[in-house]
């Protein structure tokens, strides 16, 4: 988040810049407080897990601007399966499970 940004403006911003949408709306998937250490210090983070529901123009040139400057350098979309069979690290760590939880939910 940067400066005053709330949990709900955050990934509104996050969306125009790194994906090229403006979302029409954001449902609130869960919310978690985690602690860890960062640089030789504790962190207590509270965070907020949204879903977006857009089409998808990454190859706009503002958005690759933004990837270029930012690192990013692959945009991949992962099913819960691909989730739990990668060796990269994955935050939150139970990402998988949460959204399986979510969505099996919502189909029942």
């Amino acid at each position: 988040m940067e400066g005053a940004e709330t949990f709900v403006q955050a990934p509104l911003r996050e969306a125009s810049e790194e994906l090229g949408i403006t979302p029409s709306a954001l449902r609130l998937l869960w919310e978690n407080v985690v602690d860890f250490e960062h640089i030789g210090g504790f962190v207590r983070q509270e965070e907020q897990f949204f879903l977006i529901d857009e089409e998808l123009q990454v190859s706009q040139p503002d958005v690759r601007k933004v990837h270029k400057k930012e690192g990013i350098v692959e945009i991949r979309w992962w099913s819960p399966a691909d989730l739990e069979s990668t060796n990269e690290p994955i935050f939150p760590e139970d990402l998988s499970s949460q959204l399986r939880k979510i969505f099996q939910s919502s189909c029942a």
